[in-house]
């Protein structure tokens, strides 16, 4: 039996919504891939930025299927409340009242809030969930055999699991017969073709790949910082709010629970920045000791050996004195 892989943080969930964000937005191979491949590189992702545990593939897909269906239940009763919104009422409420009737409706807390504000305004994610909601508008009907237009094929193209394009075949439909060769070698020059053409994009689109990948980082970054401050406005928004305003002691325990959450996860970054500080001032302080050894050190073979003295003196005087010295930069604070 498998070991269970450790818990995720709120903040590991909003990484792997972020990856999986980027991969699936991916103009060069996003949707050209299996589902183990793409959550490979989700993984991948995720472990460069999250500075957390590190997840596999599995992992990643396996807590990734809990976030996207629960994300998508939220999300069809936000734009449902969004929608019929009555008059007088606020958008700060829309949150809370949305967490408190995916409570109600699903029994327990919507604990994906970070990871939701990632993925609710990107058109990968609303496809998913439009495809969703047509698939519920049609669940009294037959299912049809999935295709590269139906819903289950988008479903699975959004998860990287979509098949890799059918190369069309050659075929014969002449109404007289030919030798053999004749058939293999157009095939063989058509395939060839092909070939050529595919590694031409394929050198086109990898000569820009850094500017790309730069692109895409950049993009990245920003996305976490819109993300941050839309988290940060709404986790005040609910630390402003008091339990006197709400109308019984269901909604006053669920506003108590959130604000502890809120708490819990500003205490966990707090502890995260401290470790990350401490190891960079250890990294730093090694980095320094061992320079100011190696110096030492070499001070110590200089003091001992003066013949070595005698040649530098001897060297320096001559025209190479510069390319001595961008050898070895020490020797300026020996001279």
């Amino acid at each position: 039996m498998p070991t269970r892989s450790a818990n995720w943080l709120p903040t590991e969930d909003q990484q792997l919504a972020k990856s999986w964000l980027k991969i699936s937005e991916d103009p060069i191979i996003s949707t050209g891939q299996k589902r183990a491949e793409f959550f490979k590189r989700v993984a991948e992702d995720y472990n460069d930025y999250s500075g957390g545990i590190e997840r596999d593939g599995t992992m990643a897909m396996h807590r990734w299927g809990h976030i996207q269906k629960a994300c998508l239940k939220f999300s069809g009763i936000y734009h449902k409340l969004k929608n019929n919104r009555p008059s007088g009422s606020v958008l700060s409420d829309l949150l809370p009242d949305t967490k408190k009737a995916f409570y109600e409706q699903e029994g327990k807390q919507f604990i994906f809030e970070l990871a939701w504000m990632v993925v609710k305004d990107s058109s990968k994610f609303n496809s998913l969930a439009q495809t969703r909601g047509d698939q519920s508008k049609q669940a009294t009907t037959p299912a049809p055999t999935p295709t590269p237009s139906t819903p289950a094929a988008q479903s699975d193209a959004a998860l990287g699991n979509s098949q890799p394009e059918d190369i069309a075949q050659f075929g014969s439909n002449n109404s007289w017969n030919r030798p053999a060769g004749i058939h293999a070698t157009k095939r063989a020059m058509k395939q060839e073709h092909f070939n050529a053409k595919k590694i031409k994009v394929m050198s086109e689109q990898s000569s820009n790949y850094r500017e790309r990948t730069i692109a895409m980082k950049k993009t990245n970054e920003i996305r976490q910082q819109v993300a941050k401050a839309e988290v940060n406005q709404v986790n005040m928004e609910i630390m402003s709010r008091k339990e006197d305003e709400l109308p019984d002691d269901v909604s006053r325990e669920f506003l108590r629970l959130q604000k502890g959450e809120i708490l819990e996860d500003l205490r966990e970054q707090i502890r995260e920045r401290q470790k990350l500080a401490a190891a960079k001032e250890k990294q730093t302080e090694a980095s320094t000791n061992e320079a100011l050894a190696a110096s030492s050190e070499r001070d110590s073979t200089f003091e001992d050996d003066p013949s070595s003295n005698a040649e530098d003196s001897q060297y320096i005087g001559d025209e190479d004195e510069d390319d001595i010295a961008d050898l070895d930069p020490l020797l300026d604070t020996l001279a």
